[in-house]
């Protein structure tokens, strides 16, 4: 290869050389860039807790509306699929089990990707999937198919687009971040509200494949949803590159994640067998489907007012912790409950305490998530508890409906889930107590380097060290 061709000795001279003209126009592409940055960050600071901050609140709400709705209409579902396909309930309750289970599961896979693409192109992507897992629903010919299409591929797009909607909370509100949480997990709310009897009322009249490709419309939204956020860096590389390596792992030193791990596990077990089975188990007892599909609606409205309140009544860290273990409580009650009367006002009464412990439950964990491990631990440990949920719906529900299968009656079903619920509430305690003692410990240690600083001003100097006059 021929060696390239020298350069002349005025060469240097000539391409240092710059016209008067040519430095002006270099002076003003600069400072036009400049003034892009300047107008570029204040115009994303216009948008904190303000601005365009209440169109991310539109696409936070969508999303969420789309994700709950499909999760939530299952329960009605359930019961036509059963009667379709003339199998056992736990076979059933698969379907449900693993599209709930993959929408936490894919949690940390939905953080690298965030920080990797950015919050509107998961949300865009994700939804394209989650769509069209509901739309190849209409050609299943078994509940095999149904295991991937709607549990697998629907629950990939839906739980793929949670994370990053969530996180944008934190990216675009600060003074408000509490209070929009709770407003945009009132969308969840709603979707309950209507989830039910607009399923019931689309089986009837479509059939459940019908339904499947309406829902695959639903899921179109989060598309919507996604356009609606403006690409926005997250991360500087450096961390995103250490939060890729360490995966939060080192988090499990410390005994209160472990064990605030192993509540959520066993809550998110005993929560979701009332969650979806509570329906089958109504008709069961003889209540007309069509009456028993408005029980997510009790669920769904009180659920709706509690988080509306929660978000009116503000944050308050000592409170959240508390809330969280009474629901906890109230929710592993509302299935023995349900036993105790075959009465559909008796039924609406217990659905409705159970949606108001779940409306507080859903509402405050990322809440709380940030009190116990701060918003820089955020993503990595909410996402490590959305799987800790993932595989608690894995096992729980199908658990449940293979009890029922066995015994043909749904109170072992139901026992199991107010057992699951009773050691998840001892293990909260436990957590309880560390954080008090870690806060006790810090507030301790910071009085005592208070006393340090304040001590060498009060003592009297010696006669050594006697200031001269």
């Amino acid at each position: 290869m021929a060696d390239p061709a020298p350069a002349s000795a005025e060469s240097p001279r000539l391409n240092s050389y710059v016209s008067k003209e040519e430095a002006v126009a270099a002076e003003k592409e600069a400072l036009a860039a400049d003034d892009v940055v300047v107008a570029t960050a204040t115009r994303q600071q216009k948008d904190v807790d303000g601005g365009y901050a209440w169109i991310i609140l539109l696409s936070i709400f969508m999303q969420l509306y789309c994700m709950m709705y499909s999760m939530n209409s299952f329960p009605v579902l359930f019961v036509e699929l059963h009667d379709y396909f003339d199998v056992g309930r736990g076979a059933i309750a698969w379907i449900g089990s693993i599209q709930t289970a993959t929408v936490f599961l894919i949690g940390p896979f939905s953080n690298l990707a965030t920080q990797r693409f950015g919050v509107r192109w998961c949300m865009i992507v994700c939804g394209i999937i989650a769509a069209l897992g509901q739309a190849i629903s209409f050609f299943a010919t078994d509940h095999f198919f149904l295991y991937l299409s709607y549990g697998v591929v629907t629950g990939i797009g839906l739980g793929g687009s949670h994370l990053p909607a969530l996180y944008s909370v934190g990216l675009y509100f600060e003074k408000r971040r509490y209070v929009v949480t709770a407003l945009a997990f009132a969308g969840g709310a709603v979707s309950v509200m209507i989830a039910g009897p607009l399923t019931n009322y689309l089986i009837a009249n479509v059939g459940w494949r019908g339904t499947c490709l309406i829902n695959a419309g639903f899921c179109l939204q989060i598309v919507i949803a996604g356009a609606l956020q403006r690409p926005k860096h997250i991360k500087n590389v450096k961390n995103r590159v250490t939060l890729h390596k360490i995966f939060a792992m080192h988090l499990f030193k410390d005994p209160k994640m472990s064990l605030f791990t192993a509540n959520t596990f066993l809550w998110s077990q005993g929560l979701m067998i009332v969650l979806i089975l509570s329906i089958d188990y109504v008709v069961s007892m003889g209540v007309p489907r069509s009456q028993a599909a408005w029980l997510t609606t009790t669920m769904g409205i009180c659920t709706f007012v509690v988080r509306l309140i929660i978000a009116f009544v503000g944050h308050v860290p000592t409170a959240t912790t508390w809330m969280f273990n009474i629901s906890s409580i109230a929710h592993g009650a509302c299935g023995v409950l349900l036993l105790a009367w075959n009465n559909i006002v008796y039924y609406h009464i217990i659905i409705g305490i159970f949606g108001l412990s779940y409306g507080i439950k859903i509402a405050i964990v990322a809440m709380l998530t940030m009190d116990m491990f701060g918003l820089h631990n955020f993503l990595a440990v909410y996402s490590i508890q959305m799987c800790a949920i993932g595989f608690g719906s894995l096992l729980g529900i199908p658990l449940a409906a293979w009890a029922y299968d066995i015994s043909n009656s749904y109170i072992t079903g139901f026992v199991i889930s107010g057992v699951l619920v009773l050691v998840a509430v001892i293990l909260f305690f436990i957590v309880m107590y560390l954080e008090h003692k870690e806060h006790k410990k810090g507030k301790d240690t910071l009085e005592n380097k208070e006393v340090e600083c304040t001590t060498p001003a009060l003592q009297e100097p010696s006669s050594e060290q006697a200031p001269s006059i």
